[in-house]
């Protein structure tokens, strides 16, 4: 779907152009006028592709490891992309080394310290990057199917204050998302959080757990979680790995916090799934190869049967 929006941009913007420039040379004549041709444009104008800003949380320790992976496969996807840390010392790669981020007030990159790393992160995309039209946050054990995702925002709204991501439905009104899964949060949403940030730092909780925390802090920001199960009940965000899901082995805290039917099999996945958590470098790469050698429009299946074959 993305490969074909794109080239109906191209044929839409070509098309506009080689009209321009026959009115032009025509301006004389009744049968054009520049008040068509703006009426035109409004109507065939196709959508514009959406923008994808990734926000991946990740340690110093693993930027020669994990992180390094996802930079050489899904990250480069996204339409921009940070990874967030204690930066190092040494050197690494010029554009790999771009990429990495300490934001201001970041010395601290424990698992305790998880929630604060998260608000300054977002405060530092928000005052640097704040028009995209959605913010996905990861973590450097997660696979993103990044096509997906935007097959999954093409028709969504990014001026509504909402998020999406695997719902578990305890402690926080209407629920939360699970961090680990990855969550994708609108820019109306980012606004409000990152906008808040900056004018007071201390308004949003900090448990050091940081999905819980994050989403406390949006349910008062009059931000809300949709859902993001496909039409048959099935997972796009997923809290664990491929075959976890696909094998059902889930810990007792899945089946009690999951807002959705916990599922097995080839009912646990959608064939448009964004995101798996707790994933190998190993089985990143391989699932980055099987996406770039498979053509779009694939059932989860098609994309286990090769995942079978390769870990």
């Amino acid at each position: 779907m993305l490969f074909k929006l794109k080239i109906s941009y191209l044929i839409w913007i070509i098309f506009t152009c080689l009209l321009v420039n026959l009115i032009i040379s025509n301006s004389k004549s009744k049968n054009f006028s520049l008040n068509n041709l703006k009426s035109f444009l409004e109507i065939y104008k196709p959508i514009r592709p959406k923008t994808l800003f990734c926000l991946i949380l990740t340690t110093e320790k693993n930027l020669d490891t994990k992180t390094l992976v996802i930079y050489k496969t899904w990250a480069k996807k996204c339409d921009n992309f940070k990874f967030f840390t204690i930066k190092p010392k040494h050197d690494l790669e010029g554009n790999y080394w771009n990429s990495i981020v300490q934001p201001p007030g970041l010395s601290n990159d424990s698992y305790k310290n998880l929630t604060n790393k998260v608000y300054l992160s977002i405060k530092y995309v928000y005052n640097m990057y704040p028009d995209y039209d959605w913010y996905l946050k990861a973590d450097d054990d997660t696979f993103i199917f990044v096509d997906n995702l935007k097959d999954f925002v093409f028709d969504k709204n990014s001026s509504t204050p909402v998020t999406y991501g695997y719902d578990f439905k305890s402690y926080v009104e209407n629920g939360y998302h699970s961090g680990g899964a990855g969550y994708l949060i609108s820019n109306e949403a980012f606004r409000r959080i990152g906008s808040k940030l900056n004018e007071n730092f201390t308004y949003c909780p900090d448990t050091g757990v940081e999905d819980l925390d994050i989403g406390k802090c949006f349910r008062k920001l009059g931000v809300y979680p949709n859902k993001s199960i496909d039409d048959l009940g099935r997972e796009r965000f997923h809290i664990l790995g491929v075959l976890d899901h696909y094998n059902g082995i889930y810990p007792q805290w899945v089946y009690e916090m999951s807002s959705n039917q916990v599922q097995k099999g080839f009912d646990c996945c959608s064939d448009n799934s964004i995101s798996f958590h707790y994933m190998s470098q190993k089985e990143i790469i391989v699932s980055n190869n099987i996406l770039t050698n498979m053509a779009q429009n694939f059932s989860f299946k098609h994309f286990l049967d090769k995942y079978l074959d390769r870990i």
